[in-house]
């Protein structure tokens, strides 16, 4: 069995989240004259689960992804 392509899944799943926010991504069904359109999305689920692809891919990858930054000291002359 194949290992999955986390670095793909982050791509696939940035898309999906770009077609429900241009709502390309809108279901449509007609009942004679009558039509629905709807989208169910969980944009924070989303987002976990863009975030933990990224991090797998990074982790696959051998990136080692920053957690901290440090503000860098600057000379202010007054």
């Amino acid at each position: 069995m194949a290992e999955k392509d986390w670095c793909q899944e982050a791509i696939d799943l940035r898309q999906l989240r770009r077609d429900i926010a241009t709502g390309q991504a809108v279901s449509e069904a007609r009942f004679g004259e009558d039509l629905v359109k709807y989208a169910k999305a969980d944009p924070a689920g989303l987002d976990r689960l863009i975030a933990e692809a990224d991090r797998k891919c990074d982790e696959t990858s051998g990136k080692v992804a920053r957690r901290r930054y440090a503000i860098g000291v600057r000379h202010r002359p007054y």
